[in-house]
């Protein structure tokens, strides 16, 4: 199926020439990154969207769809401009794959907590349990919402299992047996964000021993949704990323 990026929710804010462009993770949604964005304001111009199959995109054609559509999705937004790309978790992996497809319009990537689910030595015991079992949509809300999940009323529960499609299926798509792209292939230079979890060092470390530059910053008791828990300094990542972009 042809996807057509006008059918995405799409918002964009702030002033200046660097364009900074803000990519979700799972069950999640662009508005997310709000509160950074106000911090940022005053420095650039800046671009988020709900990726196909999630918040006001969650309607879109084509859901749900794995990495390549989602890939394509932020391609066809830079529409060839040259910008800081910054990814969430899954959203990292989205905007690793548009630094390999069109290098032209990534300037620097800023990843937070970005699984790569093909490195070696990944702990990928807790999505393949997702992924086997009955129902993997419910699976998928467990695994993410934890103790949520069972205060949720039936009606936000439906509306949740159309982000879990949607988080399944770009899970499955990323555990082919075969890499989605060649993370060799970013020129870019990379800021990596973490908090104190090992788990995520893996992903450093494999991106640091493939891409040239990659700087890693860790930051102290930060969650995974440091963009929501701790935006001032997730901001602070997003500026070191305009640092090396403008370098």
């Amino acid at each position: 199926m042809d996807l057509n990026v006008t059918d995405l929710n799409v918002t964009e804010v702030g002033v200046g020439e660097p364009l900074v462009v803000f990519v979700h993770g799972v069950l999640d949604r662009g508005r997310s990154f709000q509160r950074v964005a106000e911090l940022l304001a005053p420095e650039c111009h800046m671009l988020w969207y709900d990726r196909r199959g999630y918040g006001a995109s969650a309607d879109a054609p084509g859901v749900p769809v794995g990495v390549d559509a989602h890939v394509a999705d932020l391609v066809a937004l830079l529409d060839g401009r040259r910008a800081v790309v910054v990814g969430h978790s899954f959203g990292g992996v989205t905007a690793m794959g548009a630094a390999v497809r069109a290098p032209g319009s990534v300037a620097a990537l800023v990843l937070y907590e970005t699984g790569i689910a093909w490195a070696p030595g990944w702990d990928d015991r807790a999505v393949q349990g997702m992924l086997g079992a009955d129902d993997p949509e419910e699976a998928g809300l467990r695994l993410m919402l934890r103790d949520r999940y069972d205060t949720l009323r039936d009606d936000p529960r439906i509306r949740r299992r159309l982000g879990a499609a949607a988080f399944v299926a770009e899970e499955r798509s990323v555990r082919t047996g075969v890499p989605p792209y060649d993370v060799a292939g970013i020129r870019a230079p990379v800021v990596y964000g973490q908090g104190d979890s090992y788990v995520m060092r893996t992903a450093s470390d494999f991106l640091a021993g493939r891409v040239a530059r990659v700087e890693v910053i860790t930051i102290p008791g930060a969650d995974h949704v440091a963009h929501r828990s701790a935006p001032e300094a997730f901001a602070g990542l997003v500026r070191r990323g305009l640092e090396l972009a403008r370098g």
